[in-house]
């Protein structure tokens, strides 16, 4: 190359020359050589441009260089690599490629371009990441668990959060089963309104900080549902409520003065139930419990049995078919007493009933005891027109009154007794009389009976 150009050139001569492997062609001046330098205004290569040397050392550095006698920009070979200082701008539908390969066009990196040290990236419509992944050195998605975590790398569930030591999950960890709460010995709230409305404890405990509306409740306790007290509110009102629009609310809730179970409702037992009291039976269906001694009833219904231990008052019509008070029984049209009764009026006895049947006291006498009607004694059925029937001897002021057919051969009267003769006849006598007391005593007849 330095043979082809070493002879010297005046191109400020007007005559053209020709010369081998050069011809000059100009019109004007185009092409200058300085010791080394060719300046010229428009270089057309047929060929590759070369930068020759022995080895790659020789041509390093070596390229092209656009300058303007202050600065300049180059485009050269630098240490095994194309190197310049000048942004390589393409025209918008081209690009760069390796390989005869797309790498980067004006709207997307190619297909082969896997890796990345990217910092940011604009808005992206989609992202596959094919492996784990981290971000912004908080989030991790891990790809061999199918599991996300937000400040942990190592999430429990599907996706995992750790914050303030608490670690909180989201999704399922057995199957037909979904998961939300802690993995970690911590509460857990459920919050609107950045108020809690659902406390859960790390030992169970779930509180609901307002009120429960469901369709059906069905729990599977080992305890007692429990209405607490609050440092704000007692127990008193609590209970179980039936709400309906337009409507007054039913209740089955605990009251104060005094505490009580109080129902706004009837409370409607099974038949075979019953109502009780320390585990015995006050009322049932059909029968008020054995323990229960004392009532303030007005009315009763058809009783089949009474029984009084003490004082029984009676105002009005008592209708059974048997009474038994203490000793005394009154069954059907019977009047039945076992050993003695007595009527009494005031501390005085009226009638006494037992071996004997005692009508008024020996202490009055003189009272007056009016009988109305046919008196009998010892007869079933006395004659109408006698108004004093006795089966037997009568007394009358210590005087006995007997009948008979003769005077007495035994026995014992007293002066006064008087037999009545039970065969009467003419010229007989109506009766005899003891004139002297005794057994039998001594008697004389009386009344003497003319003849017809």
């Amino acid at each position: 190359m330095k043979e082809s150009i070493s002879m010297a050139l005046n191109i400020f001569e007007p005559l053209k020359f020709s010369t081998q492997g050069i011809s000059d062609l100009a019109t004007q001046e185009t092409l200058v050589v300085t010791n080394g330098k060719i300046t010229v205004d428009v270089v057309e290569p047929k060929r590759s441009l070369t930068f020759a040397g022995g080895n790659f050392t020789d041509v390093n550095s070596k390229g092209i260089k656009w300058t303007d006698g202050r600065k300049s920009k180059t485009l050269a070979y630098k240490d095994s690599t194309l190197w310049t200082d000048l942004s390589v701008n393409l025209a918008e539908e081209l690009s760069y490629q390796i390989n005869d390969t797309n790498v980067l066009s004006f709207t997307e990196l190619g297909s082969t371009v896997t890796k990345s040290n990217l910092k940011t990236v604009g808005v992206l419509k989609s992202l596959i990441v094919a492996g784990s992944a981290e971000f912004g050195g908080f989030a991790y998605a891990v790809s061999d668990l199918n599991r996300f975590g937000i400040n942990t790398d190592a999430p429990a569930a599907a996706l995992g959060i750790s914050e303030n030591g608490v670690g909180i999950v989201i999704g399922s960890t057995k199957a037909s089963t979904a998961v939300i709460g802690t993995n970690t010995n911590d509460n857990l709230e459920i919050v609107t309104d950045n108020t809690a409305r659902i406390t859960i404890t790390n030992s169970g405990d779930v509180r609901v900080h307002g009120r429960i509306y469901a369709d059906e409740v069905i729990t599977h306790r080992s305890s007692p549902l429990v209405f607490k007290a609050s440092d704000t509110d007692s127990i008193y009102g609590k209970g179980i409520i039936w709400s309906a629009p337009f409507e007054t609310n039913k209740q089955f809730s605990y009251y104060a003065n005094p505490d009580r179970i109080w129902s706004t409702e009837i409370i409607d037992l099974a038949a075979e139930k019953y109502f009780s009291i320390e585990n015995n039976m006050v009322l049932s269906k059909t029968m008020l419990g054995s323990t229960v001694v004392e009532s303030s009833l007005k009315k009763l219904g058809v009783l089949t049995e009474l029984q009084v231990a003490g004082d029984a008052a009676v105002t009005r019509t008592l209708s059974t078919s048997k009474i038994e008070i203490g000793r005394f029984a009154i069954n059907e049209n019977n009047l039945t007493v076992t050993d003695e009764f007595n009527v009494v009026r005031g501390t005085t006895s009226e009638l006494k009933l037992g071996t004997d049947i005692v009508i008024g006291t020996a202490d009055n006498n003189n009272r007056t005891v009016s009988v109305y009607g046919k008196l009998a004694v010892g007869v079933a059925n006395p004659k109408e027109d006698v108004s004093l029937t006795v089966a037997g001897s009568i007394s009358f002021d210590n005087k006995k009154f007997t009948t008979g057919g003769n005077k007495p051969t035994a026995g014992s009267y007293n002066k006064g007794d008087i037999v009545w003769n039970t065969d009467p006849k003419a010229t007989d006598y109506i009766g005899w009389v003891c004139v002297t007391a005794g057994t039998p005593g001594a008697w004389l007849p009386f009344g003497s009976i003319a003849r017809q």
